[in-house]
């Protein structure tokens, strides 16, 4: 692990001629990394090996996902229709085990300990939800005619789909200017269940009343715990432990009418909860969010629909703690949670990244294009540009350290950094000789996989 100054320029030497070979041309770009890593860092870290901890580099990986310590790599298969679903241990790439996939199948994590086989059915139709033993691939159990919603405590989350149709989605196109009231969302009293992850059996189960809408809400992310919220058609909000079915919350809002859709904060009821105590409400015919405060019921304010943004419909969410965004079509406007006045407004940027104290760490998330996300250091008050981070590319990943980000060497040859973006600060932890392209990553924790045009590497997070 390398830290680098942010005072001191980091660049990689001129490109060297051209060599007749390529082992020779990767051994040329390795010294090179080292010569850039030992030479230019001042008072870092003692080195350590920043070389993969193992890699796979056959050429043929379409996919990766990781949970549980494992890796799942999708592997092309020359002959025959499908993949082949290799599981990996993360700590040194033993294969565990593999399985033959048809082209309308694929696997994935349901929880550290629990994977699924999941078939892809015809629109409005559900398959049946299989699960396997994550170490063994051995089956456990199979529900029919369920859908996968998350999972929490060794409990998985699902929605019976055994009579429900799945209706095409109606995209509502009026002229230009004229705003759309919110829909009225399907009736009918969907039944949703917990099941037990090891052997599917029902924990508890909920049907959801005639007229109420739902909102589901995990804290730090799909390993901490979860609640199911429920907006009656006369206001009264309860709250329910994922886990359990228990209502550990209840509260009487001001408000009555149909549900076209609500929200509660995103990471409910935790020190690291998105702007605690507030529900948005969408009332079905009617234009707009209500903004209301959960522990007294009122209302606190109201935000117009607005056709300025093709995201979210240009409603406000919570992003931050203390903190509401709003997507348009230049930038992110901040909006305060307790009155609904905008704060400032920022052009180029329309997602949050991550909060630490005053700084927010932004980007921009839109349709796919050859350039890379920019990536900034706000402040949270103002909305000034602190510091925008340039020359790194970021991974998607964000941990408690910073954003996992990777900077190219030559074209071949890459190094993978955490980068600070309140400091600009650089721990560089990795190095790869075959990088050539945008890469696919997935965290387990503290291991981080990526795979670059077919070939796959793991490597030690700091």
């Amino acid at each position: 692990m390398i830290e680098l100054d942010p005072s001191i320029p980091w660049e990689p030497p001129e490109a060297s001629p051209p060599p007749r070979v390529r082992a020779r041309r990767r051994w040329i770009a390795l010294v090179a990394v080292a010569l850039i890593t030992a030479g230019t860092l001042v008072a870092a870290v003692p080195r350590a090996g920043t070389g993969p901890v193992f890699t796979v580099d056959d050429f043929r990986i379409l996919s990766l996902q990781t949970g549980g310590g494992r890796l799942i790599a999708g592997r092309f298969q020359p002959v025959g229709a499908g993949t082949q679903a290799e599981v990996l241990s993360l700590r040194d790439g033993t294969r565990l085990w593999s399985r033959t996939l048809d082209v309308d199948q694929h696997l994935t994590f349901l929880t550290d300990n629990v994977m699924a086989l999941v078939t892809d059915m015809p629109s409005g139709r559900a398959g049946a939800l299989t699960a396997l033993d994550a170490a063994t691939g051995e089956q456990l159990w199979q529900a029919a005619q369920f859908a996968y919603l998350g999972q929490s405590g060794g409990r998985i989350f699902a929605e019976d789909m055994a009579g429900v149709v799945e209706q095409p989605h109606v995209v509502d196109v009026r002229p230009s200017g004229e705003v759309p009231v919110n829909p009225v969302p399907e009736q009918g009293g969907r039944r949703y269940v917990a099941l037990d992850e090891r052997t599917g059996a029902t924990v508890w189960e909920f049907r959801v009343p005639e007229g109420s809408g739902i909102d589901f809400s995990w804290v730090g992310g799909e390993r901490g715990p979860a609640f199911m919220s429920e907006l009656s058609p006369t206001g009264l909000l309860r709250i329910r432990d994922l886990g359990t079915g228990v209502v550990v919350a209840q509260n009487q809002l001001d408000w009555s009418g149909t549900v076209s859709s609500f929200a509660m904060d995103r990471a409910f009821p935790g020190p690291g909860s998105t702007v605690p105590g507030q529900v948005l409400i969408a009332k079905a015919g009617e234009q707009g969010t209500d903004v209301y405060d959960r522990g007294s019921g009122r209302l606190l304010w109201h935000w117009p629909a607005d056709r300025s943004s093709t995201w979210d419909g240009g409603d406000p969410y919570p992003c931050a703690v203390d903190l509401y965004c709003l997507r348009d079509e230049s930038g992110m406007a901040a909006i305060d949670p307790r009155t609904g006045a905008r704060l400032w407004h920022v052009d180029g940027y329309n997602g949050v990244l991550s909060r630490d104290g005053d700084i927010l760490v932004v980007t921009s998330w839109g349709p796919a294009a050859n350039a890379a996300p920019p990536v900034a250091a706000l402040d949270a008050r103002t909305g000034r540009v602190v510091r925008a981070v340039e020359g790194w590319q970021f991974t998607g990943i964000v941990t408690g350290r910073g954003l996992v980000m990777w900077k190219s060497v030559d074209d071949r040859t890459a190094v993978l950094g955490v980068v600070d973006p309140r400091s600009g600060r650089v721990t560089v932890f990795g190095t790869s000789a075959s990088w050539h392209g945008n890469a696919e990553c997935s965290r387990d924790r503290t291991m981080l996989a990526c795979l670059v045009d077919g070939a796959l590497a793991v490597w030690k997070l700091p």
